[in-house]
């Protein structure tokens, strides 16, 4: 009997001993996994903190670079509101400067800024968790180009205090490198207003949906995907002080950027061969404000609360300095001075001035534009010079302004010499194009192609009036480069109608299937076929794209003042890889 009881003791202890070895690794487990999330959580906060910071790097210096990498970092953590970067302005001097740091402390959190970073420093050359420290490169530029963010955390032990560990520690940090720009970063949509409020709104419903586009090597050869890139160059101090610069209205409405991969995506689509994440990619403001869009510290650049529970993702972030028109006009106009165009031009182009105001071209390429305007004459009547044999659709042609029944086929230059041009049947002109006033294209059977080939590419020029397409018709601009007067614009209805509007692919033209002088708005809608390819430069109109249901993709790059989309429809802008106009700008890379 007593053998036996002392057994049963002994199994006692030994079970007793088992469960506090069992429960203890459980515990042990819980905080380790605990610790190993919050570093997870903590890297990301980084990464985008020293990004930003780098951008601001090469425009304000290390102060600002401080200031932005410290308000990334409040926003991005759940456990910081905000942070006092009152010390940035005393840690970095005007000049990149050796030893140059700030830290602070908020909560169980200590956050260390630091810019320059040289080749030595422990940030440069140390490892990470499970890995070698990364030798120094090439690629990691100079130590005045970098911005660390470091952030260490601890948290308190849920269970394993109860076996002597009262806390476990993480540090993470990241290093980024500024760069002067990307040759060519592929910019989506681009708005230009440089003060505006709401110069990207989307309202009703509507949706923007900016994609990834491929990346092709030297041969043409598609290597990859490039993310989806908004960019807007207003600075909001056009009294923005209850909207921002992008205003998303309601959790219905939809701004987005897709990219590659990315922690924070919630969806995919395939893109040839790859896949693109839904908010993988860039929505960046040159007004102060972001990141992001939900509280009322982002404005100017961001409406508080835009988008509710649906806020524009990702959350847009700064843009070092805004792009301007400029790439374009010395592209397709090289003028020496925009202020003050040739003699000829002042009845078409807006004289840029104020905010519209870009530097002379120094690219050596042709005026491509004025020439144009000039060779293309008066607004009320002429047939252009320079540019060919012409007749008029009316006096020479004997076409009728309305048209109706048969269809006609043009295979020669035109002047269309009415005020009001009316396609209620089909007409096809092969050759370029000049409208006098108004065209409209309507009923289920209008049908206007002004036809080009890829090979021989061509123009449309609108000396005034109003380019309207009705629900229903079909209109074409088959490789032509469209230029729109002070006095024009695009209003178009949407419907089971089609549109197609490509570039020329070749020539003086090259890549450009609008160019705008007109500051009056533009309208473009949903149809049940679109297909847009080429760059659309509204530099002084709106751009408004009303959608009814489902999405339109285009192979477009757009260049608008101010860009609005409402309705229940999305648009897609994806420009294709090589048809659109290069933009250089600041840049950053995460190199630790």
């Amino acid at each position: 009997m007593g053998r036996h009881t002392s057994e049963r003791g002994a199994s006692l202890i030994l079970v007793a001993l088992s469960l506090f070895v069992l429960f203890g690794t459980a515990a042990i487990a819980v905080d380790i996994g605990a610790l190993w999330l919050d570093r997870s959580a903590d890297q990301k906060v980084t990464d985008s903190a020293a990004a930003a910071g780098a951008l601001e790097v090469i425009a304000s210096g290390g102060q600002v670079a401080c200031e932005l990498a410290l308000a990334y970092v409040a926003v991005n953590t759940k456990e910081i509101t905000t942070l006092d970067d009152s010390g940035c302005a005393s840690a970095f001097s005007s000049t990149c400067t050796p030893g140059q740091a700030l830290t602070l402390v908020s909560g169980r959190y200590t956050i260390t800024v630091t810019h320059p970073v040289s080749d030595a420093h422990d940030l440069m050359t140390s490892g990470i968790v499970g890995a070698t420290s990364q030798p120094l490169d090439s690629d990691d530029g100079a130590a005045c180009e970098r911005v660390a963010v470091e952030m260490r955390s601890s948290r308190e032990s849920m269970f394993a205090q109860l076996l002597g560990f009262d806390q476990g520690v993480t540090t993470v940090h990241t290093v980024a490198r500024a760069t002067t720009g990307d040759e060519d970063p592929p910019i989506n949509l681009l708005v230009l207003d440089r003060t505006a409020c709401e110069a990207i709104k989307v309202r009703g419903g509507g949706g923007i949906i900016v994609d990834a586009r491929i990346d092709v090597d030297e041969a043409g050869n598609p290597v990859g995907l490039l993310p989806g890139f908004i960019a807007a160059d207003s600075d909001g101090s056009a009294g923005c002080t209850s909207v921002g610069v992008i205003s998303v209205e309601g959790s219905t409405a939809l701004l987005r950027a897709d990219g590659p991969d990315c922690p924070e995506q919630s969806g995919s689509h395939p893109i040839g061969s790859f896949t693109a994440y839904e908010g993988c990619g860039r929505i960046q403001v040159y007004a102060p404000g972001t990141p992001g869009c939900a509280k009322t510290v982002n404005l100017p650049a961001c409406s508080p609360g835009s988008g509710g529970s649906n806020p524009p993702k990702p959350a847009p972030t700064a843009l070092a300095q805004p792009f301007t028109r400029e790439k374009a006009d010395h592209r397709y106009n090289c003028w020496s001075d925009y202020t003050l165009p040739p003699a000829g031009t002042s009845w078409a182009a807006l004289p840029l001035t104020g905010d519209q105001s870009i530097g002379g071209c120094d690219t050596g390429e042709p005026d491509h534009i004025y020439d144009l305007i000039k060779d293309v004459g008066p607004v009320t009547n002429g047939k252009p010079t320079n540019r060919g044999l012409w007749k008029y659709w009316n006096a020479d042609l004997g076409r009728p302004c309305t048209v109706t029944g048969s269809a006609i086929t043009v295979t020669k230059n035109v002047v269309v010499d009415c005020p009001n041009f009316t396609v209620k049947s089909r007409v096809q002109i092969t050759g370029d194009v000049v409208f006098n006033g108004n065209v409209t294209v309507t009923s289920s059977t209008g049908d206007l192609r002004i036809n080009h080939t890829l090979a021989s590419p061509g123009w449309a020029f609108f000396r005034g009036g109003t380019l309207t397409k009705d629900a229903q018709a079909k209109l074409a601009f088959n490789y032509t480069s469209v230029y729109m007067s002070r006095t024009s614009r695009v209003a178009m209805s949407g419907g089971s109608g089609s549109l197609t509007w490509i570039a020329p692919d070749s020539d003086e033209f090259d890549d450009l299937a609008l160019w705008s002088d007109s500051p009056l708005d533009h309208n473009w809608a949903g149809q049940a076929a679109l297909n847009m390819e080429g760059v659309f430069f509204m530099p002084l109109a709106k751009a408004i794209y009303t959608g009814s249901s489902g999405q339109n993709q285009t192979n477009a790059q757009w260049i608008a003042d101010k860009l609005e989309a409402a309705g229940g429809g999305q648009l897609v802008v994806r420009p294709a890889a090589d048809r659109g106009i290069s933009f250089g700008g600041p840049a950053s890379t995460l190199i630790r």
